[in-house]
C-alpha cells in the first residue's frame, strides 16, 4: 500500500527546506499545510518562546473512524546542519547528496514516513484509531521542543517515535540519560620565565585531571567525554584559570550518578594534589529509560514488524532522542529504526526500501490497534 514514489518525493521536498534547530518556521509551515490537506486538526504550540526559536511544535490530530484509544506518532522538524542548496542524488535505490550538505534524513525521513502513513489510510479508508501527530522543534540542540510537551497535553497512553538510524525492524529498549558538566580549574598566575615557581599552572592541573578519567565508552549506553578546553592568556604567563566542558551518559540512573561522582572526585583530588582549586557544575540534560519488553507498545511494534516480513530486534542505543523526554515525562514512547545512515555528516544516506518498509511497519501498527479494538468490541457485545 505504501507509495514509494510519493514517499520519496515527500522526503526530497521536506529535506530541501533549510531548518536548523531554532529556525524551523519554513519547514513547519509546509508540514502544517500537508497535515491540513490530510484532514488533520493542527496547531502550533509556543515551545519556541522558551528557547528563542522561531517556531513551536506542531501538534495534530488525525481523527479515528473506529472506537479505540489514540496513539501518537512523533518525529522532529529540525536538522543538525543546514540543507540549503541541497542536491539530491538517487543511485541504485539510495538517496544521498553531492557531499556539500547533509541529507537531513535525521529526521525529515521520519516526517515523510508519518505523512505517507496518513495518506495511505485516507486513500484506502483503513479503519484506524485516532492518531496524534507530534512534530517537535529543536531536538538536535537539546530536545527543547519535546521538553515543552506535558503528559496532560497528550491523550495517547503510548506512541512511536520515528528517529533512529538503525535499520527498520530495530527498536530501542534502552537509551541513556545525559549530564553535561563544566569545570573551572584555578591556579595562580606568574611570569613564566622570571618566576614560574611562584605560579600554579591551571592547564597542568586540568590536564592531570583529564588524564585520570576513563574517557570513551563505559558500557553499551555509558560514556564519558571531554569536548571543550579553554584557558590561558599568553605563552609567557603561567595560566591561573582553565575551563573544560564535557558530557557523561548512562541508561542506568545509579550508574550515571556514579559517573558524576567519579568526575567530581577526580577533578577535586587532582586540584588538591597540585595546590589549585576547581569548581564543577553538572546539568542534567535528559533522563534515560529501560523497557522490559513486556510493554504493550513493544508487543504491538514487534508484531507489526513481523507482519512486514522482518524479525523484530530490540537494541540498546547510546544516543538520545525525543523518546528520552517523553518517557521521562511519563509519556510512553518507543523509538523505531528508520534506516538513515551516517547522520549529521555529508555522507548521510537512506535507502528507498527502508523509507517504504518503516512506513509499512507504522501502517501495520495502526492495523493491529484497529484489529484489537474490533476484538474487544466483539467480546463486549458477546457478554
Amino acid at each position: 500500500m505504501i507509495n514509494s514514489e510519493r514517499i520519496v518525493n515527500t522526503f526530497i521536498e521536506l529535506s530541501s527546506i533549510d531548518g536548523i534547530s531554532g529556525n524551523e518556521l519554513e519547514i513547519a509551515n509546509l508540514v502544517i499545510k500537508k497535515l491540513t490537506n490530510l484532514k488533520c486538526k493542527v496547531f502550533m504550540d509556543n515551545a519556541g518562546e522558551s528557547f528563542g526559536g522561531n517556531s513551536g511544535n506542531i501538534i495534530a490530530c488525525f481523527e479515528g473512524n473506529i472506537s479505540a484509544e489514540s496513539i501518537f506518532f512523533s518525529s522532529h522538524l529540525d536538522s543538525i546542519k543546514t540543507t540549503k542548496n541541497i542536491k539530491h542524488i538517487i543511485t541504485n535505490g539510495i538517496i544521498e547528496t553531492d557531499k556539500t550538505t547533509i541529507l537531513g534524513g535525521d529526521d525529515r525521513a521520519g516526517i515523510a514516513i508519518v505523512l505517507e502513513i496518513l495518506e495511505v489510510i485516507l486513500e484506502n479508508n483503513i479503519p484506524h484509531a485516532p492518531i496524534e501527530i507530534i512534530f517537535t522543534v529543536c531536538e538536535e540542540d537539546g530536545m527543547h521542543g519535546s521538553k515543552n510537551i506535558s503528559k496532560d497535553s497528550i491523550k495517547s497512553k503510548f506512541g512511536f517515535v520515528f528517529d533512529c538510524q538503525a535499520f527498520p525492524g530495530n527498536y530501542i529498549v534502552e537509551a541513556p540519560g545525559a549530564v553535561s558538566f563544566n569545570a573551572i580549574f584555578k591556579g595562580k598566575s606568574a611570569h613564566a620565565a622570571v618566576s614560574p615557581e611562584k605560579g600554579v599552572n591551571a592547564i597542568f592541573i586540568a590536564s592531570k585531571a583529564i588524564s585520570k578519567l576513563k574517557l570513551g565508552r563505559w558500557d553499551e549506553t555509558g560514556m564519558l567525554n571531554i569536548g571543550i578546553i579553554n584557558g590561558g592568556e599568553a605563552i609567557n604567563v603561567v595560566p591561573d584559570k582553565v575551563e573544560i566542558a564535557g558530557e557523561t551518559r548512562n541508561a542506568d540512573e545509579k550508574l550515571l550518578m556514579n559517573q558524576i561522582n567519579y568526575i567530581e572526585s577526580t577533578f577535586k583530588l587532582s586540584a588538591q594534589e597540585l595546590k589549585g582549586e576547581v569548581e564543577v557544575k553538572f546539568n542534567h540534560k535528559y533522563g534515560g529509560y529501560k523497557f522490559t519488553g513486556q510493554e504493550k507498545m513493544i508487543q504491538i511494534a514487534s508484531e507489526a514488524i513481523r507482519n512486514s516480513g522482518m524479525e523484530p530486534n530490540p537494541i540498546k542505543y547510546s544516543g538520545g532522542s525525543d523518546a528520552n523526554i517523553y518517557n521521562s515525562n511519563g509519556i510512553a514512547a518507543l523509538n523505531l529504526g528508520v534506516g538513515f545512515n551516517n547522520a549529521h555528516s555529508f555522507d548521510e544516506k537512506i535507502a528507498i526500501k527502508d523509507l517504504v518498509k518503516t512506513a509499512e511497519i507504522g501502517l501495520n501498527i495502526i492495523k493491529l490497534i484497529s484489529f484489537e479494538s474490533k476484538l474487544l468490541e466483539r467480546d463486549l457485545h458477546a457478554n
